[in-house]
């Protein structure tokens, strides 16, 4: 659209010859004029042509003026930009060579009537890689140095070794290049990182497949910790000396034991791996294989989550692409350089200085060559730099322009060397909101490609936007010199916004106060407290620890509390076997033979005949601690109080002469007390801890780990897992005879697993800080990061203040403050400034000089840096308490997580609220799906990185999108004629797309810049929309139904829908009747 112009003179030719004959008139009172066929009136005609042409041409002097002005100024049409999105490729079969998608590989739409497809271009090349599943299991990972994994691959929940090369998926039926074992020494030389604490599930492919999509079958076992539902893991790829996140694409896994699919997105930085894996020899020990130039994916699970249970990889078909609606333009030749200042050399297209590609021009002169880079705008370049601009009214490039100022003629860039080749090796051209395409329209490849069978977008193309028309151009208000252009005024944050090329349409200044304004802290997710589970061992007597217990890692930085009572387990049973003189034996080793094992722990008999000694071999399980371990020994029959029996204790070994009765790790001869933990039992106690021999044995590991390394002969079954210890328990009893049967009790003082959050109680914070008596002042009171619902108490002075989220509903005298999770920072009442309702203070204000303190119980946390803290690390109290003798976490501690809080403490001002509406695609009637009205985060980002370059520091700028009615049309047309059924139905389809392209927020309302914000909608406007259709009689009726936008749910039909100050309109459907005959 061409610029309106401004008339100077806006008589009609009429009008000024009609002024010509009435002054004649006056001078010759006898002529009239009025006769057309009279000389003199011929005359005045012919005057009135001359004069209306120069009229015609001095209108149009100013406005040109204007125009060279605004160019003067600075002020440039915008360019248009290209919407972006990603195309997947998808392969017929899997192919025997990498399949190349080269950059400049065009993609489009299916021409649809006589508009042309919108084009889209690769930017990069995609490899796709032919690949399958080499080897699959859970891999205990041992140690990672220089990019080398190492550790035991196992299959899934089977402990069995995984054999590589029999893969869990069949692979294509051609030869790949797969890895191969025993290729390379393993060096030695590199030190080695500690493994991670947990096995994981991990997927070793034959070769790594960045940026491509796979597809795995995966089966989930059950969860080890109760719960309803699949508790996820995450899906990780190895780049070289880290993992790092695959974007799941889609997950059908529903339940444990349920077999689904997960398709995931490789990230581009996938690399090669080598792969050291652990196998048994077959003699106890083990030997290192080595897998080269693998690629590695792994699904990593917190404790007590569901686990792999099988996997396998469908064969690699697809590959994603980003595409941009642009055409690639490679190796131009713009002309050879001049080398005068100002030079400007053209473009054979326009290109898009906003694309994701740089531009760059090459200056080629006697086999050199330099480089020329583009940049917005040459006022801060120097003489000395390389760089140029671009004329976006004739897409010329702008080389090294001389600027006459106070001080002579300045050049801004360097100009090109005079007779240089100019080239440029590759630039985008294309752009404009066509290319806002929607999902799964991108199925036509122009140029066909080996193995590729289809193309399509899984997601909708958005960020296309025009180019500023020619009439918005001259009617914008000039940001003036110097350049670049500054935010300062709501109207430059609007138009910079347009500017910003981030696919919005419209984007309108509010000037309400934000929410935002108001909520200095914005505490938008709480922080979360890592969990664990962790067990006491509590000193003789002590029965139970208290709930609020803190303990802490060796270093003392991550503290954890229980959140339950801990009480002591009873002593338990030992499996227990009695030992045996062996015939025929006369060294002092393996002299021993055990009889049968029972669990129970009950054994009899002397260890000879004849004999009053027994001998047990005893085991006490791994749940134990052999540092602070007592045994309880009963005896049956009838005894005495005063009773008492003498026990020894040993470390038998096999292969060693382990019994000599004059130094036993542990002797112990007492009457029988009652057992801690079992009311109403006594037994006669064995303290081991107390004993010096015993600590020192448990420090050098002196003990059995298995009955089989205990004694040499067995008779009977006995446990294979590996124990705490296997001891020998000698017992002298004046009492006994050779049936008494006896039992050990072992007790390590520990207790139940109780769960325990990683927070440290906190009882009051910094200060006390002196009041400055002004608004919206902020003191760093707190110790942070704080988390859960409990908040200390601010007082001023003596007189404690409420804690609020947010100011919004604070009168000036409300003794409210808002707290920031994150940095422990107390705010109080602003004076906001702007909005509708002027300068206003929300909250009360602390007199000056007041003492501003907080007391009370809160809780701080670490988030999610407490995770992955190993079994056994959290391994003391915080504070020592004599009752207590150790702690140790069972579980690694997980699921802590980071708050997301706007550590800048806000703003008082009520900044800037942009309402943003994005360029959407429609279908051919006009219609668009409703969730495209809200921008992407990326369309977001992309404006706020612009406005930010070009505002004023500190300034807040909030986007919100208006909030929309969602409408429905009712009506009936009749026919202007007769018509076929045919006929009558694409006037129906005709008077569908008025309706929907009328009430739009993007592209209708009565300017076709979209429905005004504010704007009711009136029944009746239907009415004059479908007269003015080609075709259309008369209209019927017309009912306006409201209808929810989200959820499709009409409500009956009404004659207005008012809309507020922020809100606009959205067809959600428009039903249309044809009658048959006109009428």
């Amino acid at each position: 659209m061409s610029p309106q112009t401004p008339e100077y003179d806006g008589r009609t030719r009429d009008e000024v010859v009609d002024t010509a004959v009435a002054a004649v008139h006056r001078q010759v009172r006898t002529w009239t004029g009025r006769d057309l066929t009279d000389p003199g009136r011929g005359l005045i005609e012919t005057c009135a042509d001359m004069v209306t042409a120069l009229r015609d041409r001095l209108n149009q002097a100013p406005d040109q003026r204007r125009l060279q002005m605004l160019r003067l100024l600075g002020v440039r049409p915008y360019r248009p930009a290209p919407a972006q999105t990603e195309a997947v490729f998808q392969l017929a079969a899997p192919s025997p060579e990498p399949v190349v998608v080269p950059a400049g590989q065009e993609v489009a739409t299916r021409p649809a009537g006589d508009e042309e497809p919108v084009v889209f271009s690769t930017l990069t090349d995609a490899v796709l890689n032919p690949c399958v599943l080499f080897a699959a299991g859970d891999f205990a990972e041992s140690r990672a140095a220089g990019g080398v994994l190492e550790g035991r691959l196992t299959g899934f929940g089977s402990g069995n070794p995984v054999e590589p090369g029999t893969s869990a998926a069949a692979g294509p039926a051609f030869r790949l290049n797969l890895p191969y074992l025993g290729d390379f020494p393993v060096t030695e030389d590199v030190p080695a990182a500690p493994g991670t604490a947990d096995p994981y599930a991990l997927l070793v492919l034959s070769v790594p497949v960045p940026s491509t999509r796979v597809t795995l079958d995966v089966l989930l076992g059950p969860a080890l910790q109760k719960g309803t539902g699949i508790e996820r893991g995450h899906w990780e790829a190895w780049q070289g000396t880290h993992w790092s996140s695959c974007q799941v694409v889609s997950d059908t896994v529903t339940a444990p034991g349920s077999p689904g699919k997960v398709t995931l997105d490789v990230p581009p930085a996938h690399a090669p791996a080598q792969l050291l894996l652990r196998r048994p020899d077959g003699q106890g020990g083990f030997f290192v294989q080595r897998l080269r130039d693998v690629g590695l994916i792994r699904y990593r699970t917190d404790a007590g989550r569901n686990r792999v249970g099988q996997a396998a990889l469908q064969p690699v078909l697809t590959v994603p692409v980003p595409v941009v609606q642009a055409r690639l333009v490679r190796d131009e030749t713009l002309g050879t350089a001049s080398g005068v200042p100002g030079e400007r050399l053209r473009f054979a297209h326009p290109p898009l200085p906003r694309s994701t590609d740089p531009l760059v021009v090459d200056a080629v002169l006697d086999g050199r060559t330099a480089q020329w880079t583009y940049v917005a705008s040459l006022a801060g370049s120097g003489p000395d730099d390389r760089h140029f601009t671009l004329d976006p009214r004739t897409g010329e490039a702008v080389f090294a322009p001389a600027v006459a100022g106070a001080q002579g003629l300045r050049r801004h860039g360097a100009p090109l060397p005079a007779g240089a080749a100019v080239r440029i090796r590759r630039y985008l051209t294309g752009g404009g909101a066509r290319g806002n395409v929607p999902a799964r329209t991108l199925t036509v490849l122009r140029t066909p490609l080996p193995y590729v069978s289809s193309v399509t977008n899984p997601a909708p193309a958005t960020g296309g936007t025009e180019g500023e028309s020619a009439l918005a151009y001259s009617e914008r208000r000039p940001l003036g010199a110097p350049v670049p252009e500054r935010a300062v005024v709501p109207a430059d944050y609007e138009q910079l916004a347009l500017a910003a090329s981030a696919g919005m349409a419209r984007i309108h200044h509010v000037r309400d106060v934000p929410h935002q304004a108001l909520d200095p802290a914005r505490n938008y997710l709480p922080w979360k407290a890592a969990k664990t589970d962790v067990v006491f061992t509590l000193a003789a007597g002590t029965p139970k620890v208290a709930e609020g217990t803190e303990v802490t890692t060796a270093d003392g930085q991550t503290v954890f509390t229980t959140t339950q009572e801990a009480e002591r387990l009873p002593p338990e049973a030992a499996g227990a076997a009695p030992l045996r003189l062996t015939g025929g034996v006369t060294a002092a080793v393996d002299m021993f033979t055990a009889g049968d094992y029972e669990a129970d722990g009950t054994f009899s008999g002397p260890f000879r005949v004849g004999g009053a000694l027994v001998l047990a071999l005893v085991e006490i399980k791994a749940t134990h601690d052999p540092r602070h371990l007592t045994l309880w020994v009963t005896a049956d029959g009838e005894r005495e109080a005063q009773d008492r029996v003498a026990v020894s204790v040993f470390a038998p070994r096999k292969g060693t002469p382990w019994w000599d009765t004059s130094v036993p790790l542990v002797y112990a001869s007492a009457p029988a007390q009652p057992v801690t933990g079992r009311p109403g039992v006594a037994a006669h106690p064995v303290p081991l801890g107390a004993s010096a021999r015993w600590q020192a044995a448990v420090e050098q590991d002196a003990f059995a780990k298995t009955a089989q390394d205990a004694v040499t002969r067995l008779t009977g079954a006995f446990p294979t897992k590996p124990a705490a210890c296997w001891i020998a328990v000698q017992i002298i009893d004046p009492h006994g005879t050779s049936t008494t049967k006896y039992t050990v009790h072992a007790d390590s003082g520990t207790t139940g697993t109780v769960p325990a959050l990683q927070y440290e109680q906190q009882d009051h914070g910094d200060g006390p800080f002196t009041s400055t008596g002004e608004p919206g002042q902020f003191f760093d009171l707190l110790h942070a990061p704080v988390c859960g619902q409990q908040l200390p108490t601010v007082y001023v002075g003596s007189e404690p203040w409420t804690t609020v989220t947010s100011f919004e509903q604070s009168g000036e005298d409300a003794p409210h403050v808002v707290i920031n999770a994150t940095t422990g920072r107390v705010h109080f009442g602003p004076k906001v400034t702007g909005g509708t309702s002027g300068t206003r203070q929300y909250g009360k204000v602390p007199p000056k000089d007041a003492a501003i303190t907080a007391r009370g119980p809160y809780r701080t946390t670490r988030g999610d840096a407490a995770n992955g803290i190993a079994r056994g690390a959290i391994c003391r109290l915080k504070k020592t308490d004599p009752h207590i003798l150790g702690v140790h976490n069972t579980t690694p501690s997980h699921d802590g997580k980071n708050g997301y809080t706007d550590t800048s403490g806000g703003s008082t001002r009520a900044g800037v609220t942009l309402m943003v509406v994005p360029f959407v695609t429609t279908d051919e009637r006009g219609w668009f799906p409703y969730h495209m009205l809200t921008p992407t985060a990326d369309a977001c980002d992309t404006l706020r990185r612009a406005l930010r370059a070009c505002q004023p520091e500190g300034v807040p700028v909030w986007l919100v999108t208006p909030g929309c009615h969602g409408i429905r049309f009712d009506a009936r047309i009749v026919p202007a004629d007769y018509r076929t059924a045919e006929e009558r139905a694409e006037l129906r389809v005709a008077a569908e797309r008025a309706l929907y392209r009328y009430f739009s927020p993007v592209g209708g309302g009565p300017d076709g810049t979209g429905w005004p914000l504010g704007r009711p909608v009136y029944a009746g406007e239907a009415f004059r929309v479908l007269e003015g259709v080609p075709g259309v009689g008369r209209v019927a009726t017309a009912e306006l139904v409201p209808v929810d936008p989200e959820t499709g749910t009409a409500s009956d039909p009404v004659p207005r829908i008012d809309c507020g100050p922020g809100e606009t309109v959205y067809s959600v459907e428009h039903r249309i009747t044809v009658a048959e005959v006109p009428s």
